[in-house]
């Protein structure tokens, strides 16, 4: 496959107003190549490279072609329950609504919630996501069928009923799948520090620490859980990870918002990461400048979307808007969290995850890459197309996806999924899921 004149961009540049370089012909000094992909992967860039042997061409004259974005934290198949608790408290979506609903999952039920919400995600660009849920297993058909890449770590909370059982199956899984498809790894997923004990978060580490597996959990979501762990531990709840043999290379820490900068000290020394979801944290009202404090910190970041019910979509994009414009509301400052500081931060999850070829166009990287049209009337002028990317883009936008060196998007459309049958089959789901049939949540908050 080769992409025909496609627009090299680079992310991390500052803009500079002016007319294109010598040698280039797009403002701010983005290079047109040609990219030749083969197995999987880049194989070449340059100039006028011709096919051979049939290769198919894609013409992508004037497109901008980036590294696939990645999601470093989601609850996709919550998508059956986008819109199901608004314009409320915390304690209150988690326990009056969410974990109640979620009482009446069954496993087919996150087959089609995942699948809507790989179709939602390729659609808009995102080749990559980190999945904390359940049934796994379920997921990962989803992922195959829709041809995206993914970590699937099933969510386990260490109490409650069937406990026991539920990691018995989450291991099962986890055994079962980690090399099954080359696109699809696994992860070991604690719920968090406030749900799952103390002995049962070293349980866990010690079991991804004998298989070679990361770790996936929520942590320091909000000041509360700070409080409540120093009041309860004596540790805030990045300690308690640290304590318990979570906090250390390859680990993926949802949200930590409320993080002291102590643990930002200690997530970067242990190599761990934070999945960074602003979208919920301004969902519930909250304004942490937790994005400048990391960076500063030299904690490694990435963009997550968290489940649709509380972020209400899992576009990337969005959420490094968010991002920005948080910041720069939190510290009262227009000067952080640059444009090209954050615009990076949409693949940078995929080093996150283990990818560490991730995030580059560069012959050997990964061919998980997205072809925008810059030629909607919000894109225009290309002053800064970096700027535009952050601030402007309409997901329309993207053209063309690629992942694996696989088209799952062409024109706008997908390809591996009936978006009209999928439609009817969350409808269905969606109108049984929100039957109370309990007032009693599945875990309290």
């Amino acid at each position: 496959m080769i992409l025909r004149r496609a627009v090299l961009l680079d992310l991390a540049g500052t803009c500079r107003p002016g007319t294109p370089r010598p040698g280039t012909s797009r403002p701010g000094g983005a290079e047109v190549r040609d990219l030749r992909i083969q197995a999987g992967r880049v194989a070449e860039i340059g100039r006028d490279i011709q096919p051979v042997g049939g290769e198919e061409l894609i013409d992508a004259a004037g497109m901008y072609v980036l590294p696939g974005f990645v999601n470093t934290h989601a609850h996709t198949a919550m998508t059956l329950l986008r819109g199901a608790a608004e314009d409320v408290p915390v304690d209150s979506w988690f326990n009056d609504y969410i974990w109640i609903y979620e009482r009446n999952l069954r496993p087919e039920d996150v087959y089609w919630g995942t699948l809507l919400g790989a179709a939602e995600m390729l659609l808009g660009g995102v080749t990559c996501v980190a999945d904390h849920y359940f049934r796994m297993d379920q997921a990962f058909r989803a992922y195959r069928q829709a041809g995206m890449r993914a970590d699937l770590a099933w969510a386990v909370f260490g109490t409650g009923e069937g406990w026991e059982s539920q990691l018995e199956r989450a291991l099962e899984f986890t055994l079962a799948h980690r090399d099954r498809e080359p696109t699809i790894t696994v992860s070991l997923g604690p719920h968090s520090p406030y749900v799952c004990p103390r002995g049962f978060l070293r349980r866990v580490a010690d079991k991804a620490a004998e298989l070679g597996l990361k770790l996936h959990i929520h942590v320091s979501e909000e000041p509360g859980q700070v409080e409540r762990s120093l009041a309860e531990h004596g540790l805030t709840p990045v300690e308690v990870l640290e304590a318990e043999g979570v906090l250390r290379p390859g680990t993926v820490l949802a949200h930590a918002a409320a993080a002291t900068d102590s643990d930002l000290e200690r997530i970067r020394c242990a190599g761990a990461g934070i999945a960074h979801c602003p979208k919920t944290y301004l969902r519930f009202g909250g304004l942490p400048d937790i994005l400048p404090r990391a960076l500063g910190a030299g904690v490694a970041v990435g963009l997550g979307t968290d489940g649709p019910a509380s972020g209400s979509t899992l576009s990337v994009l969005e959420n490094a808007r968010d991002a920005a414009l948080m910041a720069k509301c939190a510290r009262r400052d227009p000067t952080v969290a640059a444009v090209g500081e954050v615009l990076p931060l949409v693949h940078a999850g995929g080093r996150l995850l283990g990818l560490p070829e991730y995030g580059v166009i560069q012959p050997g990287c990964l061919a998980d890459l997205v072809l925008l049209d810059p030629g909607l009337p919000s894109m225009q002028p290309e002053v800064c197309p970096p700027a535009n990317l952050l601030y402007s883009l309409n997901e329309a936008s993207v053209h063309t996806v690629i992942v694996n060196g696989r088209v799952v998007v062409r024109d706008r459309k997908l390809l591996s999924v009936d978006l009209q049958e999928l439609y009817a089959r969350v409808r269905e789901i969606t109108g049984r899921l929100l039957r109370r049939t309990s007032d009693r949540p599945m875990q309290r908050y």
